[in-house]
């Protein structure tokens, strides 16, 4: 029989408690368990006899990336057991834990650390404990009268070419931290990072590349004051189109549409990105479709008037660069004709060169896009301590920010690779 409620908590240092105060029979059927509990068990099989005590475990890697125990404990029990003329039992796949001793029986859900941490209070149960272990369940753990022909589970042993291949495993892909996967786990499930960017729309300052051995030829002032080694593709104001209902949609509204959406929505941390709120995503979506539409809108009203620009542009360009060409080639221009081309051959030249550098109207509205990318928080920034004192001081107000993370390296968890964990 058992003292006090049945439904309880269940942590390392219970099932060492249990595992200590057994007079007779220990059995543990659980994925994993830590070093603390493996010495646990070998003082069992010491104090009560290899017969008397069975440990069945899933020995795989997963198990230890998940953090529902270690390789340390599995090698322990392993290099006890020949010695102590018994064996360590392997059950795959099992994700439940068993602990019968003598006449107590704790039926238990082991935390894997990856995903949270355990808990040691007795408010946050995870643990049914019995008095004598249930009939049928005897049976199936070969504690019934014919073990040898009842027993279902851990029917083969642990081998050392397996716990081999086990550490090889863990040794190419190892299991993280535990805490700070939790801490990627708490903030991706909160927001996510996203990266919000509107390309292509300011054509008014768009600059047409000049090829280097045109540029210095123009004698006509107004397209001279244009010439760097760039040339303005829209020489005169800026670009207005009239969208649905008859709003005015131009480059400058765009932008600030653009600027007024990651102001609503999106918290900046410096030199990590921006972030938004997995509780706003949807209405953040709704508002960059409707600025993809309204740029849509923008390029297919605008084409027909860049296309103009672009072509009186270009014949302003090739009529102001012309008598240059004529008089002084560029050697490009020579190299079928001689150092004196026809005229018509030096205009068909510069025409297709200038052609060219300004491209057509549809590739421009082409480049007129709208972005969003989201990823997830990187296990890296959340090693990084700087990285959330970065996002406290840009949510303030967020209390799970400054209540749920701790510093790396201070949590209880790191300290011990229990079972449970044990942060309460």
């Amino acid at each position: 029989m058992t003292n006090g409620p049945s439904i309880t908590n269940a942590d390392d240092a219970k099932l060492i408690a249990l595992i200590g105060g057994a007079e007779r029979r220990v059995l543990l059927l659980a994925p994993g368990v830590s070093e603390a509990v493996a010495d646990a068990l070998l003082g069992a099989w010491t104090r009560l006899g290899a017969s008397q005590v069975t440990v069945i475990l899933d020995v795989d890697p997963e198990v230890c990336r998940l953090g529902f125990g270690t390789l340390g404990a599995v090698e322990k029990i392993r290099a006890a057991a020949a010695p102590a003329g018994t064996m360590l039992h392997h059950q795959p796949g099992v994700r439940i834990g068993v602990l019968v001793c003598d006449d107590v029986t704790l039926v238990f859900s082991p935390a894997p650390l990856l995903i949270e941490a355990g808990s040691t209070q007795s408010n946050r149960p995870n643990a049914i404990q019995l008095g004598s272990v249930p009939e049928s369940v005897a049976r199936d753990l070969g504690l019934g009268p014919r073990p040898d022909v009842e027993r279902i589970v851990g029917l083969d042993p642990v081998r050392p070419d397996q716990i081999a291949k086990v550490k090889e495993d863990l040794d190419a892909a190892p299991p993280v931290k535990f805490d700070l996967a939790r801490r990627v786990r708490v903030f991706t499930s909160r927001f996510q990072f996203v990266e919000l960017s509107m390309t292509g729309c300011y054509v008014s300052r768009k600059k047409v590349p000049i090829p280097s051995s045109l540029v210095g030829l123009a004698k006509t002032e107004d397209i001279e004051r244009q010439f760097h080694a760039h040339f303005d593709l829209i020489q005169k104001g800026a670009l207005e189109v009239k969208g649905k209902g008859g709003r005015s949609i131009t480059e400058k509204g765009l932008q600030d549409r653009r600027r007024a959406v990651e102001k609503k929505f999106l918290v900046s941390l410096p030199e990590y990105g921006t972030v938004v709120l997995r509780a706003n995503k949807l209405k953040f979506e709704e508002a960059v479709a409707t600025l993809t539409a309204e740029v849509a809108e923008f390029a297919a009203g605008v084409k027909g008037e860049v296309e103009k620009q672009i072509k009186r542009s270009r014949e302003a360009v090739v009529k102001a660069l012309l008598p240059a060409v004529e008089r002084n080639p560029p050697d490009q221009y020579c190299k079928t004709h001689g150092p004196k081309p026809p005229k018509d051959f030096l205009k068909k030249r510069l025409t297709e060169d200038i052609e060219k550098a300004f491209g057509t109207a549809e590739a421009i509205v082409e480049e007129m896009k709208v972005k969003v990318v989201f990823k997830d928080v990187a296990y890296e920034s959340l090693v990084d301590a700087k990285f959330l004192t970065v996002a406290r001081k840009a949510m303030p107000d967020v209390k799970w920010l400054h209540e749920e993370f701790e510093a790396p390296g201070a949590s209880p968890v790191q300290k011990s690779d229990s079972l449970f964990g044990g942060t309460g």
